[in-house]
């Protein structure tokens, strides 16, 4: 028998407590994406961290590790109309799960390359597609489940339990590559992505418009700047600073996961204590901090030369200077996504960008190299996209600022 309230709670009660209901649905699924991040760092921590150290052990030249990845981000860039089809045909979910599928096979298909090979190419063209179904869906469905006026903690306690993977992830893969071998590191890598498909399974979809809304790619624009240079700056200068940080450690896969561990520990106490500073107001400051900061590190790295200590010192403070890095970019992002007229759409242009940026860098990064430039010049490459990304991110602050008539977010404590 259907129970019904008392008069005195009445309609207005009963759309209370609905709303209640629906919000701890919403946080429900921010914890499953949240535990999937972790997840996922687990498995992304061997299998993508490793992957450019492990191709240089296999006998490939830096320049031709940087022709690779170019060829991963542009058949990534040619193969991203076909996500709104399956994303129409399946669901946003499934998509995330069908991407999260193929990147665990990406870390198994890493293993048996020994060179230019077929291997090889079979790696680069399944990582393309995962991460092509991947990414887009990944961040439209955070910035769908997030909240706004907590936004920066939000990404900087997702980004803590991430580092809590990346401490362990490439600990234990340096271990196994070192000595169980590449089937033990990678094939383990690639089980833990399957299991990070777990918490998907019970998250509730997310409807996307089958037509695109008026605006939807236009939303973009004041992004696409910032998540363009952020792919110049990964891209190019992130797989440089890595073949030199093994390089430096004399080429032993375990020093290296240590020194990757140490690091992911620092920049996860920098990136929770910046996300709470980018919530209580300190959004409009953050984009040149991090600018200055970013472009700091950046120098160091170029300029520490080869020395084990040296590079030790340096990968560590750029790792807890670094926590800035991720809360400052992702909080603008997230908000402008979850604002737009389709938060899918947004960010499948926001990858395009990325996928843009990165393969331009690794393509002057095999130029340079190529040519007889060092590893250092490479990182000095990404010098020049610091401001254009402080400047794009500043201008998105504001224009979330203007449109909610506020001053800046305002803090909120974690749920």
């Amino acid at each position: 028998m259907r129970q019904t309230l008392p008069p005195r709670y009445g309609a207005a009660r009963d759309t209370t407590w609905r709303n209640r209901l629906m919000a701890r649905s919403a946080n429900s699924d921010l914890d499953r994406l949240t535990l999937h991040s972790a997840l996922q760092q687990l498995a992304g921590s061997v299998a993508d961290a490793f992957s450019a150290v492990f191709l240089y052990r296999q006998g490939l030249e830096p320049a031709a590790i940087y022709s690779a990845m170019a060829g991963i981000l542009a058949l990534r860039f040619l193969l991203r109309p076909a996500v709104l089809p399956v994303v129409r045909r399946v669901g946003l979910k499934s998509t995330l799960i069908v991407g999260a599928a193929l990147s665990a096979l990406q870390a198994a298909l890493l293993a048996p390359v020994r060179g230019l090979d077929v291997a090889l190419v079979a790696y680069v063209a399944v990582t393309a597609t995962a991460g092509v179904l991947y990414w887009p869906s990944y961040h439209a469905m955070f910035a769908l489940v997030g909240d706004a006026e907590r936004r920066g903690a939000q990404v900087g306690l997702r980004q803590l339990l991430i580092a809590a993977a990346g401490v362990v992830g490439p600990a234990a893969g340096g271990l196994a590559l070192a000595y169980g071998g590449p089937w033990l590191a990678f094939g383990a890598a690639g089980a833990a992505q399957l299991a990070a498909i777990a918490p998907l399974v019970g998250s509730a979809d997310r409807p996307v418009e089958r037509d695109a809304p008026p605006g939807a790619y236009r939303a973009a624009l004041s992004g696409a700047l910032p998540f363009a240079a952020d792919g110049w700056i990964f891209s190019g200068a992130g797989w440089a600073w890595s073949l030199i940080v093994f390089q430096a450690f004399g080429g032993r896969f375990d020093a290296f996961g240590g020194l990757l561990a140490a690091a992911a520990l620092a920049g996860a106490l920098g990136g929770l204590a910046f996300g709470r500073a980018i919530d209580a107001g300190g959004a409009p400051r953050a984009a040149w901090i991090n600018a200055v900061v970013l472009a700091a590190t950046l120098a160091a790295k170029a300029l520490c030369g080869e020395q084990a200590i040296a590079v030790l010192v340096v990968a560590i403070g750029a790792a807890l200077l670094g926590g800035l890095y991720n809360p400052s970019l992702m909080t603008a992002i997230y908000n402008e996504a979850k604002a737009s007229p389709c938060p899918l759409r947004y960010h499948l242009a926001l990858e395009a960008a990325w996928d843009v940026g990165g393969a331009l860098a690794c393509l002057a990064a095999a130029a340079a190299l190529a040519w007889g430039a060092s590893l250092q010049f490479v990182v000095l490459l990404a010098l020049p996209l610091v401001a254009l990304q402080a400047a794009g991110l500043r201008a998105s602050y504001a224009a979330r600022r203007e449109a909610t008539g506020v001053a800046a977010p305002t803090a909120a404590p974690f749920r």
